[in-house]
């Protein structure tokens, strides 16, 4: 994806590393007093708080920063794209709260890899299919096809086809939001919708931005149908177990952020415009979740519900610059929030360290129960002379040729006796065995499931460098992609 040109690069480059570090600081230290003051049980949905500072608005403006995410591609100039890539990645830029905020997947007819093993034509299957298509859990995950989130792709579909097998998670789709393939319709199962806004096939703004509208689009499609439970998801997740269905009656299940605060002084007015008329005298902060559309586990009749006001509030925001300044780029985060609370729609927000849903080491130091990793935050562990001795961060892997040869690329494991060393994280926190054991527990997924990629087609492949055709595997928008050309897509 392309980089706003700076005034001075250097510059921005300190500023924003040194931002990066800082907040990067103030998130473990505020995940760790939280779980060290968090009483037990949890209270069972988060709501704003006017007193929460550390972790709420600006917390969450500078995550955008921090977060760098080369994101949506299309075709265009390689130095270009890798020239980007990399700065975003030097200056810990912005746009990583895409990778939050990427979120839906479906694996479970056609001609893709079953996770079950068994190939789509078996009669079992189709009876199998027919019998189940309104139960169970329907796993989503939105992407533009961008080599950087191509690369999360490929390991995360992987770790869920591990776990998913006898399941209560039986289905499995990428919403890609792009006006044309990409090279992964041959190995994840994938519905293609076009793109709200074209330019965000390579580069614009705020490409999470197409995501409301992408959601709304599947929605009204077949494969929506399959399952009665939607977990929408992120691309940079790795799956430790699978999910379960919920009990009868149950709400949905979303995650508490804690720099998602509707209640932050300057935000209130901001909320309330976005607000109906009819429902600004009605709707408290406090009634507005602290969470966002990943994690989510929801039932599709709810999310029917509530995706009009979603696409409605988010095109509002974009519309509105005040309201842009200051929700900053976890604006569609408040989108989706405050789009369950003008329709209506409850959800249970669950705690870090309580959920079912996702761990983030390092910020959280053991994964509890939750079903999966995710791995926002980067890692390093320091000596007592402040020198590396070891570091792990998604932001590196931008490139054509990580995503299709990843094996050459695998991440290292942290060293096994960190604890015993007195390693430090570049926060100052010190690396308990503890948290080593789930930074490798974390990594190990990633690199096993690496060890299982297929190579793919490289010099040239599809869909990306300057000089690579455009990726066509016969596909039709807004239906599961069957490939019909270029099958199987392997070097």
């Amino acid at each position: 994806a392309m980089a706003p040109r700076r005034r001075s690069e250097s510059r921005a480059v300190k500023l924003a590393t040194s931002a990066a570090i800082f907040v990067l600081s103030a998130n473990v230290a505020y995940q760790v007093s939280q779980s060290l003051g968090r009483p037990a049980p949890a209270p069972p949905v988060a709501r704003a708080d006017p007193d929460h500072r550390l972790g709420a608005h600006h917390l969450g403006a500078e995550l955008k920063h921090l977060h760098l995410r080369p994101r949506h591609g299309a075709h265009g100039d390689h130095a270009v794209h890798e020239a980007s890539s990399r700065a975003e990645v030097e200056s810990r830029s912005r746009w990583d709260r895409e990778a939050e905020e990427e979120g839906l997947f479906h694996d479970d007819h056609g001609n893709h890899p079953r996770y079950d093993g068994a190939s789509a034509s078996d009669a079992s299957d189709v009876e199998r299919e027919a019998s189940e298509k309104g139960s169970g859990i329907h796993v989503l995950a939105t992407s533009n096809g961008s080599p950087y989130l191509n690369w999360q792709t490929r390991v995360m579909y992987k770790t869920f086809k591990d776990v998913a097998k006898g399941s209560d998670m039986r289905h499995f789709t990428r919403l890609l939001h792009r006006r044309s393939d990409d090279e992964l319709m041959g190995e994840v199962p994938t519905v293609r919708v076009d793109s709200l806004h074209a330019e965000c096939d390579t580069w614009c703004e705020f490409p999470v931005a197409d995501r409301p509208d992408a959601l709304r689009k599947w929605l009204q499609t077949e494969d929506s149908k399959l399952g009665e439970w939607i977990v929408m998801i992120e691309t940079d997740y790795v799956w430790r177990k699978a999910l379960k269905l919920p009990p009868p009656g149950a709400s949905a299940v979303a995650f508490h952020f804690h720099y998602i605060n509707p209640n932050y002084p300057t935000l209130p007015d901001v909320m309330t415009r976005l607000m109906p008329p009819e429902r600004r005298d009605r709707i408290k902060m406090e009634d507005i979740i602290c969470s966002g559309p990943a994690p989510t586990m929801i039932r599709k009749t709810e999310l029917d519900l509530l995706i009009d006001e979603y696409v409605r509030i988010a095109a509002a925001i974009e519309a509105d610059p005040d309201a842009k300044k200051k929700l900053g780029w976890v604006r569609e985060m408040y989108a989706y929030d405050l789009a369950a609370a003008v329709t209506g729609v409850p959800h249970r927000v669950e705690d870090p360290g309580q959920t079912s849903l996702i761990a983030q080491p390092p910020a959280d130091t053991n994964h509890g129960d939750a079903a999966m990793f995710h791995y926002t935050w980067g890692a390093e562990y320091l000596d007592r002379n402040k020198q590396k001795v070891w570091s792990w961060d998604k932001r590196p892997y931008v490139e054509t040729r990580q995503v299709r040869d990843p094996a050459r690329f695998k991440p290292e494991l942290p060293p096994a006796d960190a604890a015993d060393r007195g390693l430090k994280l570049q926060d100052g926190k010190p690396v308990t065995a503890e948290l080593n054991e789930v930074m490798t527990e974390m990594l190990a997924l990633v690199r096993d499931a690496i060890d299982a990629l297929d190579v793919l087609p490289h010099e040239p492949g599809c869909g990306w460098e300057q000089n690579e055709p455009k990726c066509d595997f016969g596909c039709e928008t807004g239906v599961l992609c069957v490939p019909t050309k270029n099958a199987p897509w392997r070097a």
